[in-house]
């Protein structure tokens, strides 16, 4: 009978400590999954998570943009693009929208709106695609096919991660997010005028008044008329002043017209605005012998746009400047009202560029 009870015993004891060996390596699993997943979520605090977004572009039409450099992922085609950067003079390749991100992060303020943003957004995606299907390859590096460029004064602007993180600092995975969210909202999308992609021009402030393209190019543009442009005054260069003495003011100028005759002592009749734009921007100037745009002036000394005023003092030339821009197409600090005043990026860009629709690449 002991050795009943006995056997009895043992047996238990070695159910429990069986199931307490098995309990104890299940806690110990738990325990390091916890702690690796802990280590996970410490190594990745601060960096940017970019959620992507569930719109969907319904009801754009597709146009055609004859894009040759495509490449296939697991879902779709992605259009890619070639950059030429300008300081390293090296190519970089990337996704259009990638490119599209760092011209936004470049072109507009993050500050601003989401809905200016986007609009923005399809701004610089249509400014690439139509230099891409219109094959506006970059002089010197054709055989390479770039089309595009980061410098502004050639294409439009763009900049990397790096430069965004040197701009921004602490708020770049705020202000990162916030573009790339803006970007793919309206991913693939362009703007086009008679199934044509447009050249889809743009400026910081018109100064009140978008310019109408025909003053510029000498003949009219359907979807690059002027328009009244509200809400720039935030923009820091909407108004400007600038000051030349008087041998500056003829040395600039003699850099570009070497035979420039200019007379100190008779200011009054040797500068002159011939001739403004509805706008008031100035179309052409003479100063002395020599008779240039209003473009060419504005470039030799630096202004911030052609709607310009000329005050000769005693001892130099002060100018006054209205809008910051050659004025055509979307304003920028514009869009950016309209936004705040509760339009949709569609409204803003229908606004700034007539009778145009809404399509996708393809």
């Amino acid at each position: 009978m002991k050795r009943k009870v006995m056997k009895r015993q043992v047996k238990k004891v070695f159910v429990v400590d069986r199931f307490l060996m098995v309990a104890t390596v299940v806690v110990l699993l738990f325990a390091n999954i916890l702690s690796n997943w802990t280590n996970y979520g410490k190594q990745n605090v601060g960096k940017t998570q970019i959620p992507v977004p569930a719109t969907k572009n319904r009801g754009s039409k597709v146009v055609s943009s004859n894009f040759e450099d495509k490449k296939s992922d697991s879902s779709k085609n992605q259009i890619y693009v070639n950059v030429l950067r300008k300081s390293t003079k090296k190519v970089e390749r990337m996704s259009l929208e990638e490119y599209v991100i760092g011209a936004v992060a470049a072109e507009m303020p993050a500050e601003f709106a989401t809905e200016a943003l986007k609009a923005q957004a399809i701004a610089c995606r249509t400014y690439a695609a139509r230099k891409i299907s219109k094959k506006m390859l970059h002089e010197g590096y054709e055989k390479q096919k770039v089309y595009l460029c980061d410098d502004y004064s050639h294409c439009q602007a763009y900049i990397d991660i790096n430069q965004m993180k040197q701009r921004w600092g602490k708020n770049f995975d705020k202000y990162y997010k916030k573009i790339y969210l803006a970007v793919m909202a309206t991913k693939g999308e362009v703007l086009a005028y008679n199934g044509e992609i447009i050249d889809s021009l743009f400026h910081a402030a018109s100064g009140g008044r978008t310019e109408d393209a025909k003053e510029v190019f000498g003949q009219s543009v359907p979807y690059l008329q002027s328009v009244v442009s509200r809400g720039e005054e935030a923009c820091p260069k909407f108004s400007g002043e600038f000051y030349f003495p008087y041998d500056e003011f003829v040395k600039r100028i003699k850099n570009f017209y070497p035979n420039l005759k200019f007379d100190t002592r008779k200011i009054s009749s040797q500068v002159k605005v011939l001739q403004r734009t509805n706008t008031q921007r100035v179309k052409t100037i003479k100063v002395g012998n020599v008779t240039m745009n209003g473009n060419e002036f504005r470039s030799i000394f630096g202004l911030y746009s052609t709607e310009f005023w000329i005050y000769p003092q005693q001892r130099g030339i002060e100018i006054k400047t209205k809008g910051y821009g050659h004025g055509l197409g979307m304003s920028q600090w514009g869009a950016n009202y309209l936004a705040r005043q509760g339009k949709n990026y569609k409204e803003i860009l229908f606004y700034y560029y007539k009778n145009v629709k809404i399509c996708r690449v393809k």
